[in-house]
């Protein structure tokens, strides 16, 4: 029900609930801006168009009309996914198709078009005809974690509404996550994952390359550049992936220093013992030379900058600060 969100969300919740007051408007762009709480508000939002806002969990329960839209087969509504990295042409006519129609169930008739950004080119230009010579009771529904990457024709002719962006704190307690603490705050943070369910074995042996890099060069120093190929190149090749190792190294200094002057930890709650041995082995002066060390290689990613080159300039600065 859209008042479970109420306290979660209360910009946004007042937003919806004044749209549904008044007349609906024919299309809406929701910024997801990665919050948790957004898929499921939008999809409450869909429900107290299609059927009423329930009063109780009970009554919402009972609704025969939502436990089919939850299911997928209420046919007033249709999902639109991305088809391998974009979305094509063909589904948007097969949508316009359907909906050529009169509603038989409700007063409206909606599609949610997920991750709108990869519209394609012709996908985009159908899209904009349909929004231009909107239908009676057809809703469009717009969804994007990148909103400056859609088309700004199609922005303009949409209602803009914007989730706020969660904090870590929220993340964890909405998933009541109690173990691998520090691969879902990293994956939060750094990969922008705000579906707990969207973590993959990949984040999982990205962070364990990343806890490796750190044990090597800690523990080695300017020798761990002997091991450059087994702790880095063979692990992070990618230009994205190179910027998230640096960006996993910055926070994991960073609570080095949390640790050190006895501050709560923000991300590496499992690494205890491994804050504490860096701890010992480096001054808070050194600690923070690491870190701006850090960020200013980072930046370095922008340009065409040989990654071999990068690592051994890192290790070396790092140890000779």
């Amino acid at each position: 029900m859209l008042g479970d969100y109420k306290n979660y969300e209360p910009i946004i919740y007042r937003q919806m609930k004044n749209i549904l007051n008044k007349n609906l408007s024919h299309a809406y762009l929701f910024d997801m801006n990665h919050n948790i709480y957004a898929e499921d508000m939008v999809l409450a939002f869909v429900k107290s168009i299609l059927c009423k806002e329930h009063a109780t969990k009970e009554e919402y329960d009972n609704c025969a009309k939502c436990k089919r839209i939850d299911d997928g087969n209420y046919q007033e509504l249709k999902k639109i996914y991305p088809d391998g990295q974009f979305i094509k042409k063909e589904q948007l006519d097969e949508l316009q198709k359907n909906f050529n129609t009169k509603p038989l169930e409700s007063n409206y008739r909606i599609y949610i078009i997920y991750e709108a950004e990869k519209l394609n080119a012709s996908a985009a230009n159908s899209l904009l005809k349909f929004l231009e010579e909107p239908s009676f009771g057809i809703i469009a529904i717009l969804l994007t974690n990148s909103v400056n990457s859609v088309l700004s024709t199609i922005v303009s002719r949409c209602q803009i509404l914007k989730f706020s962006n969660n904090k870590i704190q929220d993340f964890i307690k909405n998933y009541n996550i109690t173990d691998e603490v520090t691969l879902y705050k990293l994956s939060f943070t750094v990969f922008g994952i705000s579906d707990k369910n969207n973590i993959e074995q990949y984040h999982r042996d990205f962070l364990d390359s990343v806890i490796k890099f750190i044990n090597f060069y800690e523990s080695k120093g300017i020798k761990s550049i002997i091991y450059e190929k087994e702790i880095f190149l063979d692990k992070f090749k990618e230009k994205k992936e190179i910027f998230n190792f640096f960006e996993f190294l910055i926070l994991f200094y960073r609570d080095v220093i949390n640790y050190k002057l006895s501050r709560n930890i923000m991300y590496f709650d499992d690494y205890e013992k491994l804050l504490n041995t860096v701890s010992l082995g480096n001054s808070v002066e050194k600690i923070l030379n690491k870190v701006n060390i850090l960020i200013k290689k980072q930046k370095l990613l922008k340009n065409n900058i040989n990654t071999n080159m990068l690592l051994d300039s890192l290790i070396i600065d790092m140890e000779n600060n």
